[in-house]
């Protein structure tokens, strides 16, 4: 093995020992409760209302844009997590076959934000569950922070 080879092999080897540790300090500490630690509300309902079914078509159809939104959200004062029911799924299903790249790039955008990531973990949500979300402006004014619906699959 030549000397350059060896040097390679022990930079990866020592940049890989500090990694966990890094890790380790960027969830919250156990028995802490994150929407106090984060400052935000969780709210959970289970739905089968038609206003909340066009408002998840709405939202799956914005999917793309809204996945780069997530990535600029610094803080929010409200999740509500919307579980749909079959019969809504099946008004957003044809939209949602049409835009699977799109919803893919959310739930990527989603779990890697440590805030919605939090809040989610909080509920025993997972991201392969979103359809879709919506971002609203907080009661600040801020563009940073807001208010977050986010659609669920049944």
């Amino acid at each position: 093995m030549t000397p350059k080879r060896i040097i390679a092999v022990l930079t990866m080897l020592a940049s890989t020992t500090t990694a966990p540790q890094a890790l380790g300090q960027s969830s919250p500490y156990p028995g802490y409760d994150p929407a106090e630690l984060f400052g935000y509300e969780i709210d959970v309902r289970e739905t089968d209302n038609k206003r909340i079914a066009e408002r998840a078509l709405r939202a799956v159809k914005r999917a793309r844009e809204t996945a780069e939104e997530v990535k600029m959200v610094f803080g929010a004062n409200r999740f509500h997590f919307v579980a749909l029911k079959q019969d809504s799924m099946d008004m957003v299903a044809p939209e949602l076959a049409k835009r699977e790249n799109d919803v893919s790039r959310l739930q990527a955008a989603i779990e890697s934000s440590a805030l919605f990531y939090t809040a989610m973990r909080s509920e025993g949500v997972a991201a392969r569950d979103v359809i879709a979300a919506e971002l609203a402006d907080g009661e600040s004014g801020l563009s940073s922070e807001k208010r977050v619906t986010i659609y669920l699959a049944p």
